[in-house]
This record gives structure tokens, sequence and C-alpha cells, in this order.
């Protein structure tokens, strides 16, 4: 294998996933990322409050990026920053019932993809390439 394939066969798959994903969502007018976020949001909302910094640390983006998505999605309706009584400062993040509608529509075929990823898989691969993938990740 050559010094440079593992980020090749990385940004082809990524693409390749975020392409799926995006057919998916394109009727709902969001990106994956925005998808991800809410799906995120969503989850992690019933553990807590979720914040930028929480957001920013889960997709591993710059805070000027989450400071841009946010906004837009803000802007177009998917989200609401309310402050938290305790702290004034803090801005926690809560997703509108416009989110909640396209989250579910969405889910399901975004599942289905994560489905179609595993095909012809064995548990056993599947988590060595979870390990070699965090290895990586880690390793940058």
């Amino acid at each position: 294998m050559k010094e440079h394939e593992i980020g090749r066969y990385v940004h082809i798959l990524s693409r390749q996933i975020k392409r799926n994903i995006d057919e998916v969502v394109a009727g709902y007018n969001v990106t994956s990322v925005q998808c991800a976020i809410v799906e995120y949001v969503y989850k992690k909302s019933q553990e807590g409050y979720i914040f930028a910094r929480d957001i920013e640390a889960e997709f591993n983006l710059r805070k000027s990026t989450i400071a841009e998505v946010l906004s837009l999605m803000e802007k177009n309706g998917l989200i609401k920053r309310e402050n938290v009584s305790k702290d004034a400062r803090l801005k926690k993040i809560v997703l509108t019932q416009k989110a909640m509608e396209i989250r579910k529509n969405v889910s399901k075929a975004i599942e289905d993809v994560e489905a179609k990823m595993r095909e012809g898989l064995t548990d056993e691969e599947l988590e060595e390439f979870i390990r070699l993938i965090s290895k990586i990740s880690n390793n940058l």
C-alpha cells in the first residue's frame, strides 16, 4: 500500500457517504451536516442541554464553522438558541418543530444508508474497522 492511500480511501468513502445522505435530504432543503446536527441534538438533549461547544467537539469542527452552520440553521427555522437560566452567557440549542418533522422523515432513510454500508460486514470486521479508523484519527 502506498503512503497516501489511507487518506485517499477515507476521502472517497466520506464523499460517497455524504453524496448518499445528501440525496436523501435534498427535498427538505437541508444538508447532510445539518441533519447530523439535528440528530445529535435530538439524542443528546434527552440527557441535558446542548451547546455549540458540544457540537464542535462531536463533529470535530472549528468554532467558526459551527457558528456559521448554526446561524444558517437558525435562519432556516431548524433551531433556536435560548438562554440558560443559570448563566445568561450560555445559549442552549433547541430543535424547532420543523427540525423534528425533518428528522422524523429522513431518519429512516439515513438508517438505510447505514445498513447499506454494513452490508457484507461481520460484527468483527465492523469492530475492527471502527478500531482502526479511531486509531488513525487519534494519530492525527
